[in-house]
């Protein structure tokens, strides 16, 4: 897997995050408990966000996705937040593991979309979260030094440092091919021949039907399931009605949160092993469809059960 594009993304977005940080201690002197309390729990969660949402994008890995993420908001979020008192260790605490989960969840769940697009979107929101913390601690600090409390406008030199950081980031996140398995997500969309058309561009390779139908031996039929990049391959299979199942399930590192497979008409549920094969007994009982999901029902397939 190619994941060059999202490690410089994570140094770009990293930098402004320390720039942001670094700007907001050399005001320590001047913030009062709420600003401090505000910048921990902000940065803590934009750390947490970033990792874990950078991780779990191109890998799929779920839970690494969550520890790295809330140990990265935790090593940012606790120590700014010692600059609003005792409170804000306990918002920089709150808020890093917050960023995490929500990072790996996002990261998760928009992997089957068009990454080169959501990209340069994800850049431009965290850069502009960073820019209001800073201003917010920026007014907090210089409006106690005026008479009337207010305060004082972004100068030059923020609007354009700010201004400058952004373009440079989010245009280069737009040159950037963002791939899974190393090939561009346009060219996968290429590559699919048949999309559903009423499918967002980039989910169409996601919701494609591969079909495929049970060998029968023995009196036993059976087929097979790969799960990768968070789908099963394939997807439909066709089954005989009343003739035993014997059907096999083989995930990979980049299977995500479909290595959970759930029937939930039958009330099976089973954690696939990387790399491992886990086979289901089932005998197919009724006509008709038997579907089965990952556990957060993003990715989906079904047995067609034939009389």
């Amino acid at each position: 897997m190619t994941i060059s594009a999202f490690v410089l993304l994570f140094a770009l977005l990293s930098t402004a995050l320390a720039g942001a940080v670094l700007y907001v201690y050399r005001l320590r002197a001047r913030l009062d408990e709420m600003h401090g309390m505000m910048a921990g729990m902000g940065f803590g969660m934009m750390a947490g966000l970033v990792t874990a949402t950078l991780w779990t994008a191109p890998s799929g890995d779920f839970l690494w996705g969550v520890i790295l993420g809330s140990v990265a908001g935790l090593l940012i979020g606790v120590p700014v937040g010692k600059l609003g008192g005792h409170l804000g260790i306990l918002e920089g605490i709150m808020a890093g593991p917050m960023g995490g989960m929500m990072g790996a969840m996002l990261g998760q769940m928009i992997r089957p979309y068009d990454l080169e697009v959501f990209m340069p979107f994800f850049a431009f929101l965290v850069l502009l979260t960073l820019a209001g913390i800073t201003y917010a601690a920026r007014c907090g600090a210089r409006g106690r030094d005026r008479p009337d409390k207010r305060p004082e406008p972004a100068g030059a030199v923020f609007v354009g440092g700010w201004t400058s950081t952004v373009f440079i980031v989010v245009f280069t996140s737009i040159l950037l091919p963002f791939p899974l398995d190393g090939a561009s997500v346009a060219a996968q969309r290429t590559r699919t021949t048949e999309p559903l058309a009423a499918s967002p561009q980039g989910f169409r390779a996601f919701t494609q039907e591969i079909t495929s139908t049970a060998r029968q031996e023995n009196g036993v039929q059976t087929a097979s399931i790969a799960v990768s990049q968070s789908r099963y391959t394939p997807n439909v299979t066709t089954v005989k009605k009343g003739v035993p199942l014997r059907l096999t399930f083989t995930a990979d590192e980049s299977a995500g949160c479909a290595r959970e497979v759930v029937f939930p008409t039958l009330n099976i549920s089973r954690i696939l092993p990387v790399g491992q094969t886990v086979t289901l007994d089932i005998l197919p009982e009724q006509a008709g469809d038997l579907p089965f999901q990952c556990s957060m029902d993003m990715s989906r397939g079904k047995l067609i059960v034939t009389e």
